[in-house]
Parts: structure tokens; sequence; C-alpha cells
């Protein structure tokens, strides 16, 4: 027999070494049980398994026994040293083990076999284990539990873990057989739980097929219902013939007067009935309050005399329905934009549809007219359709309104080569107004200005309020010398303007954009483009003048272009299409096993390509766009980099560099939003530094001094950036506790030629180490830089020479 778990002698005392050794495999247990618990899939729950307990126990063949249902199996896994046969796929004899051999290793039996020649195995055992070189033998169940059944938890003998040695004997260690037992355990978790996993994907795929089922069958049942739907549809265009057919009747029953009397006395509607000749017969009240006659003056008197009706925009005479319903025999509606005269002049905007009276035998005998009064309805459509093209404050033209105009104009002046000018204008001023005397004082401001510049317009322009303080003045057939002179008075009646409310008088000035729009003109976007570009530079130019657009203004075409990204950045910002690269820094005068790296920002555009910084940073800090990039940067970063360190903790050395921009040094709850982040996204602050400019810096002393030292008491680094791109002050240099000097790229890079460069990089160092500041030199770009930079004692070293940037490997 061989001996179980039970009986393994236990040492009396660990020597040291063992000791150590054990207290390393449970933490490589605990790895290994990691890895295996990470794992979905059966396969590779095994593979790790057999592979980590030969490496760990130094075996030569680790294998997995699989047993089926009826207790036959084969060996399902393994891991062999090279040169052993291999015993994948190799059945169990049944002979082997006796019977009820099942309930032992389902209770936690171990078999341990030091060597199979002299542990009292079974021939049949020694037969099955010596042709694959097997000497000792360490055989561990892997049992998983199952549902209670009588109070009790059943057990399912899954398999076998199996440790063998070939070459010689083996005295099994305590340790190991404890290691092994605790090891499959993991196992059988980890198996219950990938048979778990997919024992729900497979529901999972069941739901789906249900689903795909039911939207078939829903499909099938809307297909029903148009079929259904198309009957219902001929069935009720039969009933509208029906309806049709009541109709005609119930117009011949309309000639039987008391019937008829009663039921037009009481409708809403006026109703008039006239014989063949057009001669009234029938005057309901309605149609007396309406016309202003009385049914009693009205008998026998031709219609024409009576119902008096006008288009309200021509005010041409309208032929009246009832004459054509006697002349073509049918049904007839009054024109649009009609309107009833009464009788003492009140005008009336109705609506109205005549019809023939037929007899029992079809035979027109006279006509019926039926109208209301829709002048408030007509009101309220002209007042909506005004509303929906024009600025309620200011009774102007509105923005879509213009623009629609505005496109004509473009196509016009393609189509017809005339000459047009749009005029952008701004009011200089306004805010001062709103913010001292409130929006009621700016709102008539506003009222006042557009009565002024009202005055002043052609009738064949179009004045229209844009949005706040903002005017577009379209000159339909202008040419923009003549558009100019317009412009010019324009801009001298608002200037000579005083407004004055609670006794105060201020005055303001405009601001204003001119472009031509000719023939070569493009389209909306661009015209609007170039005359938002112009009334900007115009207020750059010191406010209250005019700035017409030309194409060969590099000025104004650069800052037109620069405007084009607010709205661009903003998309991107809004869409998450920004993108975080990384460069490494290396240490240049000693090895470090510290990864060092600064992160980059890049944007994908509309196209999906990678645009640099420099294209869209400029206007970025122009426009005051860099704070909420700074925060997209940080807090994106931070989040992508506590997900990365949670999943590789070996990399916890890593060290990373973001830059900061003026904007955000300068703003007072700048500190407060990093600080929350840092704690947010549990970040050690000891890996971040900050980078911000020399320019920066000297530009916010006294803030970014601050910042520096609050980021600093969180245990944060900083770093200066292009150093001796802008003044080099030792001064300055002298207050900012800063952590790294990073030297322009601009020296860096010739220092193998230009002895200047050369020494200036020498004195930066020298200074910065003089100071306890570690350097960075940028731009390196090759070897033989690199080796000036180890000569002059530079500590680090950034450039395409050393790594170009790459995308951050967790972003």
């Amino acid at each position: 027999m061989q001996p179980e778990a039970s009986q393994v002698p236990e040492s009396q005392e660990e020597t040291p070494s063992e000791s150590q050794q054990k207290t390393q495999l449970e933490y490589l247990l605990a790895k290994t049980a990691l890895r295996i618990r990470r794992s979905l899939k059966p396969g590779r729950i095994l593979g790790i398994t057999v592979a980590e307990v030969r490496k760990l126990l130094k075996a030569e063949r680790v294998i997995v026994y699989r047993f089926n249902p009826d207790w036959s199996g084969v060996v399902a896994i393994e891991s062999v040293s090279d040169g052993l046969p291999s015993m994948l796929g190799r059945k169990i004899h049944d002979c082997c083990f006796g019977e009820n051999w099942v309930e032992p290793y389902k209770n936690g039996r171990i078999q341990v076999t030091t060597d199979i020649y002299t542990d009292g195995l079974s021939q049949c055992h020694i037969d099955l284990l010596a042709p694959f070189q097997i000497r000792a033998n360490l055989v561990v169940p892997i049992v998983l539990t199952g549902e209670e059944e009588n109070d009790k938890i059943s057990k399912q003998l899954w398999g076998l873990l199996a440790v063998q040695q070939c070459s010689d004997r083996r005295q099994w260690q305590s340790w190991e057989i404890e290691f092994l037992q605790q090891l499959t355990t993991q196992v059988a978790i980890a198996l219950q739980r990938a048979e778990l996993y997919e024992q729900l994907r497979t529901e999972l795929i069941e739901r789906q097929q249900v689903e795909i089922k039911m939207r078939r069958l829903n499909r099938e049942l809307e297909e029903q219902l148009l079929d259904r739907t198309t009957q219902l549809v001929t069935i009720n265009e039969a009933l509208k013939r029906e309806i049709r057919e009541r109709q005609r009747i119930a117009e011949l029953l309309f000639q039987e007067k008391e019937l008829a009397q009663v039921t037009l006395q009481s409708i809403g509607d006026g109703v008039i009935t006239t014989d063949m000749a057009g001669k009234i017969e029938y005057f309901n009240p309605v149609a007396e309050q309406l016309t202003g006659w009385g049914a009693n003056e009205v008998q026998g008197v031709p219609l024409a005399e009576i119902f008096k009706i006008v288009n309200e925009v021509t005010r041409e005479p309208v032929e009246n329905p009832v004459e054509r319903v006697l002349r073509e025999d049918r049904i007839v509606g009054l024109a649009n934009h009609t309107i009833l005269i009464a009788r003492d002049g009140t005008e009336y905007a109705i609506d109205d549809s005549a019809a023939p009276i037929r007899d029992r035998n079809g035979k027109t005998i006279g006509a019926v007219l039926v109208f209301h009064d829709v002048t408030q309805s007509r009101q309220l459509a002209r007042q909506l359709s005004w509303q929906a093209t024009h600025d309620t404050l200011t009774g102007l033209v509105n923005r879509r309104e213009f623009e629609r105009q505005l496109i004509e104009a473009i196509a016009d002046a393609k189509n017809s080569d005339r000459q047009h000018a749009l005029c952008y204008l701004d009011l200089d001023q306004f805010k001062v107004v709103n913010d001292t005397c409130g929006h009621i004082a700016g709102d008539e401001l506003l009222r006042q200005v557009t009565a002024l510049l009202q005055k002043r317009v052609r009738t064949t322009d179009i004045l229209a309020r844009l949005g706040g303080d903002e005017f577009g003045l379209l000159f339909y057939q202008c040419p923009l010398p003549m558009a100019q002179q317009i412009a010019e008075t324009l801009r001298q009646i608002v200037q000579d303007f005083r407004f004055i409310w609670g006794g105060k008088i201020f005055t303001i000035g405009a601001s204003i954009g001119l472009v031509a729009i000719d023939a070569d003109a493009k389209d909306l976007n661009d015209i609007l483009s170039a005359a938002d570009a112009a009334c900007y530079a115009a207020k750059g130019n010191g406010r209250n003048c005019i700035r017409v657009y030309r194409t060969d203004d590099r000025d104004l075409v650069r800052q037109r272009g620069e405007r084009q990204w607010i709205a661009r950045i903003t998309q991107a910002l809004e869409e998450n299409r920004f993108r975080l690269h990384c460069q490494k820094i290396v240490s240049v005068t000693r090895a470090s096993r510290r990864y060092h790296y600064e992160v980059l920002l890049r944007l994908v555009d509309e196209t999906g390509e990678l645009v640099s910084p420099m294209a869209f940073i400029p206007a970025a800090e122009r426009y005051d766009l860099m704070p909420a990039v700074d925060r997209w940067v940080i807090s994106t970063f931070f989040a992508s980099y506590e997900r990365y360190h949670q999943e590789n903790p070996d990399r916890l050395q890593e060290f990373y560099a973001i830059n900061l921009s003026g904007a955000s040094v300068n703003n007072p709850q700048f500190f407060d939003f990093l600080a929350e982040q840092l704690t947010r996204y549990q970040i050690r602050p000891r890996t971040i530094c900050f980078e911000i400019t020399e320019t920066t810096a000297i530009a916010n002393l006294d803030r970014a001094a601050k910042l520096i030292n609050s980021l600093k008491e969180l245990g944060c680094r900083f770093a200066l950036d292009d150093f001796g791109n802008g003044m080099s002050s030792l001064t300055y240099l002298k207050n900012l506790p800063i952590d790294y000097l990073k030297i322009d790229g601009s020296f860096v890079k010739n220092i193998t030629s230009d002895r200047i460069d050369y020494v200036m990089v020498e004195s930066f160092n020298q200074i910065a180490h003089a100071m306890g500041i570690q350097t960075i030199a940028e731009f390196v770009e090759n070897e033989a830089i690199l080796k000036k930079l180890q000569e002059i004692g530079v500590d680090y070293a950034q450039g395409y020479g050393i790594a170009k940037p790459r995308p951050c490997m967790f972003n």
C-alpha cells in the first residue's frame, strides 16, 4: 500500500532554507492562484497549473487526469521535461484502482509514492507507470463541490493532479503536499467558475436565439399588420365614397326648409344658399353677423352684391365661389388670403367652400356657400411666421433668416456677376452697460442702436441681429468701396450716440468687419468666417474701427485660421478626440532603473488624422481654451494611469512629466482641481512631475511659485521647460523651487558644431547643479550630441535620437 497524506511524517523542525522556500512558495501559490482564477477557460487554467507546478516543485512531469462521468478518463494535459515520453491522451485503466476507489479521492485522499518499486504498489500500477519512466509519484485529487444533498455537500471528483519524478526516487515534503492541496482547491474553484461561465454563456446564446426568433415573429406580425392596414385603407376608401354619397343625399335633404333652418341656425359657420341664378334664398345668423346684412334684407338679392371678397395682398376682387359652382357644377374652395368686406367696411379673413345643391334626381337646383372667420388664426400664423424669422427684442431679421438671405446673395453673385458685401458689426463697451446697469438697460441700448442703424440702411439691404451685441448687414448690389463708406457712416453714428440710463451717460463704439461677396465667394461658412475674423481684428486694432477682409492680408488670414480652431478644439473636447503620447527621457550620466516619460498631446481631426500640437496649441492659448485642454489631459491621464498600474504593479517606478499652460498656472481654482484628481485616482504624487515654460514662469512668477510650492507639499515634482528661450534670469530661478531644468533644444541641437551653444549648455548645467537642480537636455537627435552632453555632465536627455513620441501604453 502506498502511504497517504495523513501517513507522511511531518518534519520536526524546518531548516531556515526550507522555511524561506516555503514562504516563497506561499507567495508563488497566491500569484499562481490569482492567474488561474482570472481565466475562464479550463484549458488555460490547467495549462497554467501544470506549468507552474513543474517549475515551482522542480518536477520532471506534471499531468492532470480528466475523469468522465463513467470514471473512465485520459491524461488531459501535461508539462514534461525534454526527452521524456508523453502521457498526453493516455487512458486510465480501471483494473489498477479496484472497487470503490473513487470515494477516498473525493474525500481528499492524496497518494504519495516515493518509489514505485519499494512503496508496495500493485503490479498493475507499476505496469502503468514504469513505461513512462515514473519513479516517484504524488497524486492530489481535484474535487468540485456540488449542491446540498440531505444536509451534506456533494463532491465531484473532476480529476487528479500528478507530480512525477522520473530519474530517481523522491522524498515528498509536507509543505509540497500542502502546496498542492491548496493549489488544487484553487484549480477546483477556477474550474467551477469556468463551468458556470460556460453555462451562463450558453444561456446567453439561447436567449439571443430566442430574441432573434422573437424579432422574426415580430417582423411577421408587422407584415401581417401592414397587410391588415392595406385592407383597412381599401375599406376606408370605400367608406369615403359612401360618405360622399351620403353628402349628396344630405345636400338634397338640405332643401327641406324646416330641418335646414334648425341645423343652419345652430352651426358656427356662415351659411348662404342661392338658386340657380345666384340669388340668395337663405342667410343664417353667422352670415348676418359677418356681412352686416339682415336675412330679411337679402332675400332674392344677387350674392355678389352682398358677399364682397378681395385678395388681402393685392386688394383685387376675388371671383365669387357660388358662380363657379353653378358654372362648373362641382364643389369649389375659396382662394387663400381672401378678405370679406362687411357692410360697415369691417374686414374679416375667411375660409369658405361652395357646393351645388341637387334634388332627388341629381339635378342641380342651386348652391350653398359655407364660410367662417379665420382672422385670429391667420394673424397668429403671420405672427408665428414673423417670429421664426425675426429677433423679438429688436424686430430685426434673426440669424437663421439672415443666413438664408446671405446664401441667396452668394448664389446671385456667382450666377449674375453682381457684387454684394457683408458687414459684421460688434458693439464696443456693451458689456460695461450690461454689467453696470443690468440686462434691462442692455436690451434698451440694443433697441436704440437698432433704431439708429435702420435710419441709415438702404431699403434694399438686410439688417439683422445675429446674437448678443452682434449685428449683420447685407448690402445688395453694393461694391466694396461703397459698402466701406456706408459702414463708416454707421460706425460714426454709433460713436456719436450717447446712451443715458439711471442718470449715467455711456459712450459706445462699433468694431466692424467687412467682406466682399463676388463671383469668387465660396460658401456661407467661408463668408461668415471671413467677416468674423475681420471684426475680431478690428477689435484687436483698438476697437471702434473698420477692418476689410482681403485674402492677401496674411495677419488677418492667420487670425481667421486660429479662430476656426476655436470650434474645432471645442468639438474635439466634446467628442474626446484628443490622444496622449509619451516620449522617453533617459539618464545620461548613470544607469537608472526608473522609467521617465513626458506626456505629449495630439489631436485626431475630423478625417481621423493626427494633428501636431503646434497647429492648435497657439490658438488654444490665444482664445483661452488651454485650461479646458489641461484639465482633459490630467483627468484622462490619471484615470488611465491608475488602471494601468493596478494591472502592472511591476511598473511603479515610472515617472511622468505633464505640461501646464500659463492660463492654468494663473487660475486660482486649478490647484484644487489637481489635488482632487490626485486623490480621486489614488495617484502617488512622487511619480508625477509638472512642467511650465520659462516664459510662463516669468509672466506669472508669484502664482507660479505658489502653485509649485503647493504641489511640492503634496509630493509632486516640477520642471522648468524651454530654459534659455526666454529671459533666463537667475533671479527668478532662485525663487522657484523646481527639481528639473529643461535646457531649450535650440542650444542643444547645435552643441557639436557651435562652440557658443556648447558653452551656454555647459553654463546652464553648472548653474542648475549649483542650485541642486537636475538638468534635462531637449532635441537630442543623435549619438554625437549625447556624447557631448555626457562630457558636460547633463543628467537626462530627450529627443528623437533617444526615442520618438508614441501612444501611451495605457491610453
